[in-house]
């Protein structure tokens, strides 16, 4: 038990509080309830959860990254921001190429969706009018 807690807060020690929190605070105000969590179910494996990839994303971003390469090592350099993008940390993280695929298969509409998600909830805490 003791072993396993030391191996869950070992990442915290490579990645600040600060980013922590601004990721833990994000992620929990997003809704991605318009995108399904999984693939559709089809004969193989279940896949990596859609939310944790489209998570994996906004952290592309939100730490200006050019590539998917360079998400992929800060991913498994960061695995607590791993962890709060939904993924198992204790399983491999996706392939390049599954979140080349997944990126390439990303519906427009979600993100329209998810953007209007955001200011529905924005206009309900009052941060925004309209």
């Amino acid at each position: 038990m003791y072993q396993l807690q030391l191996l869950l807060n070992i990442p915290e020690l490579f990645t600040s509080q600060s980013k922590i929190d601004f990721y833990s605070s994000m992620f929990k105000n997003l809704d991605l309830s318009s995108i399904p969590e999984f693939p559709s179910s089809s004969p193989g494996r279940k896949g990596y959860s859609h939310h944790a990839m489209f998570r994996a994303f906004i952290v592309m971003q939100a730490e200006r990254f050019g590539t998917i390469s360079d998400l992929l090592d800060y991913l498994r350099n960061n695995l607590i921001i791993a962890h709060l993008c939904g993924f198992n940390i204790f399983k491999p993280l996706p392939s390049y190429w599954t979140f080349r695929r997944f990126i390439n298969e990303f519906s427009h509409d979600y993100l329209t969706s998810i953007f209007q998600n955001q200011v529905n909830i924005l206009k309900n805490m009052g941060i925004i009018s309209g």
